[in-house]
């Protein structure tokens, strides 16, 4: 690896471990830091106290009588540092939580300002495997290692000044070796955060992978192919044991070398203390050592490494967390479908109209990377009107119907639903124009009574039994066992295709919209369940009034569309019914 590459990736780290820092609750560092204080503060008094009541007791042959406050001053002292002991964790796990509740809203509301478009470009698996598994990776961050490292910048500081007052030998001794265990850990941790990020990007990949081929699980048991699939798993799954193998062996090796570190300094500071006390030293104050000086020395030493070690595990929490934002951040940078959004114009009304227009008037747009799909594109749908665009595959029907619902927002020209143009409205006041069915509608897992209400959640059971009346919904519901109350799996498991398509078109129905998008909603159906939904779309059409844009192969949709427009190579052209 070239070192430009290293440095980027170095640079890349700092920013993410900053971004990480400006997550954690505001309160969270002061409080840690004056925990760390009385924490500090505590084991000074705890060393001083033993030591003194040890000096008392075998040197100065001191009665009970004269210690015995100092014994009850020692037991204050560990009562205070238990209870330190236990409020720390209780705050940072606290302050985790808030901070991963918070990233998890977050995301939430960029995915939505994303919209569908997105959403399928990034694979919806990545973005559940990010908003699951990396959102909960940052918790030893916020609940071990920030604390540990405001822990670290306070109390061996402390206890080192403490130490230099007493025996400026012992105090050097430490301030020696203290440094040698942070090298090692931004040398351990560069490599850490490296297979971290690895290890990650696995997991986000596997995620995607594993949710596409349950997906398809019908499809490749039709073609024979589970076992070709089976292997392929299994090799993706050996990839991701891999690479955490691989995170633990160097968590194992670094936690193995700091003790080693730790144990060799301590071991130098007893044997300076133990020469001087038997005079066999006399190297600076070395001679002047006594029991209180020597025991206070070494009950403080291992209090003076346990933040360095403790901050040793978590500084691999720091590294997945690294790994994890950088993921994260991904997904919170995904630019909203529509930018230019002015919130504060007048609501619309309450009473919608029945129908409303559309117009699409120099409308440019193309993906990023690809040649550009419509260039300055004109359009206008009158109010009620049926519009049936057809045209090769990949040749922007559905680009253009996610144009109209506003999940794309065109590079230049205006889109205008009636006299308002989308990037003057709201996504309530969007949403409240445009209703959508496409070949793919998504069921939740509960009752088919709970998936009509997506549509609308305020509606009540009379209106719920006639939009699953007029979409053909009670049909099939009134065989099974409890009605519309019957629970189904999730996406629609133990429906049929064209079951699915009649409750999404029920919720369609339940509220209906000035404009309606259908996207291919009859392309994955039998003939009969095509014949069905089109011959209801057909009727409640009439009744409700709305404009039409529907994107279809299928030639059915021709009797009722009162125009034909033509897709092609990113232009519109109008045809013959």
């Amino acid at each position: 690896m070239s070192a430009t590459t290293e440095s980027a990736q170095e640079a890349t780290a700092e920013a993410d471990h900053r971004w990480l820092g400006r997550q954690a609750p505001g309160w969270l560092i002061p409080a840690t830091a004056a925990l760390a204080i009385l924490e500090a503060s505590t084991l000074i008094a705890q060393a001083g106290l033993l030591a003194w009541i040890a000096d008392g007791a075998l040197i100065r042959q001191l009665p009970p009588p004269d210690w015995l406050p100092a014994l009850w001053a020692l037991a204050a002292v560990l009562v205070v540092r238990a209870a330190l002991g236990g409020l720390a964790p209780v705050l940072s796990a606290r302050a985790s939580g808030r901070a991963r509740g918070k990233l998890r809203q977050n995301m939430l509301e960029h995915i939505g300002r994303a919209g569908p478009a997105a959403v399928a470009s990034q694979g919806s698996g990545r973005l559940a495997a990010v908003w699951i598994e990396h959102v909960e990776a940052l918790d030893g961050y916020f609940s071990r290692f920030l604390p540990q490292s405001i822990a670290v910048a306070i109390i061996p500081v402390l206890l080192l000044v403490a130490v230099f007052w007493l025996d400026w030998m012992a105090g050097l001794i430490l301030l020696i070796s203290a440094p040698l265990i942070p090298l090692f850990l931004i040398l351990i941790g560069l490599r850490a955060e490296q297979l971290s990020q690895h290890h990650h990007r696995v997991l986000a990949r596997i995620g995607d992978y594993f949710l596409d081929r349950l997906r398809g699980l019908d499809t490749l048991r039709g073609l024979s192919a589970q076992s070709a699939e089976l292997v392929r798993l299994d090799k993706i799954a050996g990839r991701f044991r891999q690479s955490a193998m691989q995170v633990l062996r160097v968590a194992f090796l670094s936690s193995a070398v700091l003790e080693f570190f730790a144990a060799v300094a301590i071991a130098v500071l007893a044997i300076y203390i133990g020469l001087g006390l038997m005079n066999m030293l006399q190297i600076g104050p070395a001679g002047q050592l006594n029991l209180f000086t020597g025991l206070f020395i070494l009950l403080l030493a291992p209090e003076f490494f346990r933040p360095l070690r403790e901050l040793s595990q978590g500084w691999h929490d720091r590294a997945s967390a690294i790994g994890a934002a950088a993921e994260i951040r991904q997904v919170l940078a995904l630019p909203p479908a529509r930018t230019h959004i002015r919130p504060r114009l007048p609501k619309l009304p309450a009473d919608l109209p029945r129908a409303c227009g559309v117009t699409l008037d120099g409308v440019c747009f193309g993906y990023s990377g690809r040649r550009r799909l419509f260039d300055r594109i004109d359009l206008e749908v009158p109010a009620g009107q049926r519009l049936l665009l057809v045209g090769p595959s990949g040749a922007g029907k559905s680009t253009l119907l996610h144009l109209v619902a506003g999940h794309l927002e065109p590079e230049t020209g205006q889109i205008r639903l009636g006299e308002h143009t989308i990037d003057r409205l709201a996504d309530p006041e969007l949403t409240a124009h445009i209703g959508w069915l496409s070949q793919r509608p998504v069921l939740m897992a509960g009752s088919i009574a709970d998936n009509l209400r997506l549509g609308r959640p305020d509606a009540h059971s009379g209106e719920i039994e006639r939009a699953a009346a007029r979409a053909g919904v009670d049909e099939f519901a009134s065989r099974l066992p409890s009605g519309l109350d019957s629970l189904i799996g999730e996406g629609g498991h133990g429906l049929s295709g064209g079951q699915i398509q009649r409750i999404a078109l029920a919720r369609v129905l339940i509220d209906p919209k000035p404009i309606l998008l259908l996207d291919e909603p009859t392309a994955n159906l039998d003939p009969n369940s095509e014949r069905h939904i089109i011959a209801t779309l057909a009727d409640n059409l009439d009744e409700m009034g709305c404009t039409v844009i529907c994107a279809s192969h299928r030639p059915a949709f021709r009797d009722w569309a009162d125009r034909i427009i033509e897709v092609n190579s990113g232009q519109l052209s109008e045809t013959a019914r």
